[in-house]
């Protein structure tokens, strides 16, 4: 699967969950929504190859 942060792609092989994405890219799920072919998932969710994987920084106005 394909994932983009911030400008930059990544290839993962195997299916692997949304947690094991941010820990492999040192992120915080706190700090970060995952958009995967358009939906947001959560930390449990798995994603698996051929899949689109996006990553935001959530950052707040105020």
């Amino acid at each position: 699967m394909k994932v983009s942060y911030e400008g930059k792609a990544y290839e993962f092989e195997n299916s692997i969950s949304v947690r094991e994405i941010l820990k492999k890219l040192n992120l915080n799920s706190e700090e970060h929504v995952v958009v995967v072919d358009d939906q947001i998932y959560t930390e449990d969710r798995i994603v698996k190859k051929g899949m689109k994987v996006n990553i935001f920084k959530v950052t707040s106005a105020g």
